[in-house]
């Protein structure tokens, strides 16, 4: 899941390097340049002209964003005391936790033999977010799971399934 752009990332812009400066004046003229050069970079007509940092895409509104919240002393501070807030929780929160995956198994899954395909509803609505079909499975025979992304919402289901051949099945029942 990628992380979302702190907004000194967005300007190009560290921390210490507005809380080094000694006046206001010329930490405004610092974020104001900053902000006239994310501006010109990431701009879709000048993108042609002037490569960004990284090869980052960053949205106007995003630099705006950036851009009244740094500028703000009051806004500043807030600011930063959130990013500090997110790193100690984000050091404090298990590594293996994953928000809006779900885990189930595939005979959990209801089965549509007409189209052969497994689906399962999804909690933005749809009836059938989640939809895959055996070819899905064999692709993902070797882990034994299959991650499917809903049709209509940001959320995934991990589906553990374990594949057995048609030899294992005959070979324990009698003629």
């Amino acid at each position: 899941m990628a992380q979302e752009p702190t907004h000194y990332e967005i300007l190009s812009l560290t921390p210490s390097s507005i809380s080094s400066l000694s006046t206001k004046e010329e930490t405004q003229s610092l974020i104001k340049r900053a902000y006239r050069r994310a501006l010109l970079s990431h701009h879709p007509d000048k993108t042609g002209t002037i490569s960004t940092t990284k090869g980052q895409k960053y949205t106007i509104d995003q630099i705006s964003l950036a851009y009244a919240t740094l500028s703000s002393p009051a806004l500043r501070e807030n600011y930063d005391k959130a990013l500090l807030l997110q790193r100690q929780n984000k050091a404090q929160a298990p590594s293996n936790f994953q928000t809006g995956i779900e885990t189930t198994d595939l005979d959990d899954l209801d089965y549509d033999e007409a189209a052969s395909e497994w689906y399962r509803s999804c909690r933005c609505g749809n009836p059938r977010g989640y939809l895959f079909g055996e070819d899905d499975l064999e692709e993902a025979a070797d882990l034994g799971e299959l991650m499917v992304g809903c049709a209509d919402c940001s959320l995934w289901l991990r589906v553990h399934f374990a594949v057995v051949d048609d030899d294992e099945e005959t070979a324990g029942k009698g003629p």
